[in-house]
């Protein structure tokens, strides 16, 4: 604690105090919370496992009203949303700076792009001695005027990490080695993402999943679930459906999600003569009674951090079949829990996916694996112990 509290001294005087005399780390997260996909889905777990932990006192500053902004209020965290629509960066930092004075926030820990550049003029600003953020993914390639904007971004962003900020949460050990070329190894963590268990379950049987959906009990059905843009590559999911339709002829294929992909993917569904037997769900308020649905699980992404869903389906025993990309590797053995295809071909795809199909022992075993490794290994309590042993670390606390 007198190393904690030396450090606040040199870095933020207005903060040695409440540190000082109760022990606890003031701790503000600087999020969008526009969408609700994977990361957000990560966050809203840590903040909840975050504030049960006596050591740490929360808040969040939110740029959007939604359902991050509902979970982090369930958890009993004080939320301040800044509503981005029609403010400017300057009007949003004013907005910022006057809720984190007299605070006495010891930390911020930001999670996109945006909130990163803010985060770090925040901390400037209201004199706060650290800045963590967490890198869930790589940037996903854009073409046109917008590709020029993003390599702006990105190039503002590297320099924000590589000086303004102090540590770099990597959620695999793959996305950690694509950071290390323009941020010191030093300041980069793997922590890997983690699910709340306790929040994941369906009431539903598989064949009342399937009923539910409006698909006989007793069809086979393989299905994915995500944003749907081009780098989650369902283009090579309907290709691979094809095939396994000339197969089994009963089989019906899910698609669980939005995005700017929709009509182009409906369009190739179409002309792969597959519009009945594919499903576009939309966005799914319940995605795990949607999962139980499944037979096989699908991610053939080009790249991923640690795909919150992908431990949604195996800790709900959904056997897997994911592409060897991003932080996949450090969840999917393959043969052991899940099944990984080194190739984005079509025709490896479709028959990982038909070996599980007609296999149902191999299936079970893998169910089985599947269960034990998430809540062994990537469970959200554990994230948050990680985390905030970050914290501590960061503020000289053991």
């Amino acid at each position: 604690m007198a190393a904690y509290t030396t450090r606040l001294k040199q870095k933020s005087p207005q903060g040695v105090g409440s540190a000082a005399h109760t022990g606890r780390i003031a701790v503000c997260h600087i999020a969008s919370g526009d969408l609700w996909a994977g990361a957000e889905a990560q966050t809203a777990s840590l903040l909840r496992w975050l504030a049960q932990r006596d050591e740490l006192s929360l808040s969040v500053i939110l740029l959007n009203e939604g359902r991050l902004a509902e979970k982090a209020r369930e958890s009993g965290i004080d939320v301040k949303v800044i509503p981005e629509a029609g403010k400017g960066f300057l009007q949003i930092f004013r907005e910022a700076t006057n809720y984190l004075r007299g605070r006495g926030i010891h930390l911020l820990h930001s999670h996109r792009y945006k909130e990163n550049l803010l985060a770090a003029l925040l901390a400037w600003r209201c004199q706060i001695p650290f800045v963590v953020r967490s890198q869930h993914g790589l940037p996903e390639p854009f073409g046109g005027l917008r590709h020029c904007k993003q390599s702006l971004v990105r190039v503002v962003d590297g320099l924000v990490a590589r000086y303004a900020t102090d540590r770099v949460i990597s959620v695999s050990s793959e996305l950690r080695g694509h950071l290390t070329r323009y941020i010191d190894p030093r300041k980069v963590v793997v922590v890997q993402n983690g699910l709340d268990i306790d929040q994941v379950r369906s009431n539903l049987s598989c064949e009342e999943a399937k009923e539910k959906l409006g698909i006989p009990g007793d069809y086979r059905v393989i299905g994915t679930a995500g944003r749907l843009e081009p780098i989650k590559r369902l283009d090579y999911f309907l290709q691979a459906a094809k095939l396994v339709s000339g197969r089994i002829g009963d089989a019906r294929f899910v698609i669980a999600g939005e995005g700017r992909e929709r009509p182009r993917l409906e369009e190739l569904a179409h002309t792969l003569g597959l519009e009945k037997q594919v499903l576009f769900l939309g966005h799914r308020s319940d995605i795990y009674d949607v999962l139980r649905a499944l037979d096989v699980f699908v991610l053939c992404s080009d790249h991923e951090g640690l795909p919150m869903v992908l431990l949604e389906a195996l800790y709900l025993g959904v056997p897997v079949v994911a592409r060897s990309v991003g932080g996949i590797t450090d969840v999917v053995q393959d043969g052991v829990n899940g099944v990984l295809i080194e190739s984005g071909e079509t025709p490896a795809l479709a028959a990982a996916c038909l070996d599980l199909l007609l296999d149902d022992d191999r299936k079970k075993r893998l169910a089985t694996a599947a269960i034990a490794s998430v809540s062994e290994k990537f469970t959200a309590q554990r994230n948050a112990a990680e985390v905030a042993g970050l914290y501590r670390s960061l503020c000289g606390i053991k």
